[in-house]
């Protein structure tokens, strides 16, 4: 399998959830007291954030689905 034929593409949140929960990771590593405050209170928000556009996303594919089906 070549590399160019699988590429990954992630969101803002994505990324955002994934660099916090890094955070917290070496901040738990290395016992970094302040890291580890700065990673949890960035988790929590980008963990809010991912939540929301996750089922805002799901609530808008859903209406479109019902709304296609019920045409066909």
């Amino acid at each position: 399998m070549d590399t160019d034929d699988f590429k990954i593409n992630l969101n803002q949140n994505v990324w955002g959830l994934l660099l916090s929960l890094t955070t917290l990771g070496v901040s738990e590593y290395f016992n970094f007291k302040c890291l580890f405050w700065f990673g949890l209170i960035l988790s929590v928000l980008t963990t809010i954030s991912f939540t929301s556009t996750l089922t805002a996303y799901t609530i808008n594919y859903c209406r479109k689905k019902i709304k296609k089906d019920k045409y066909t």
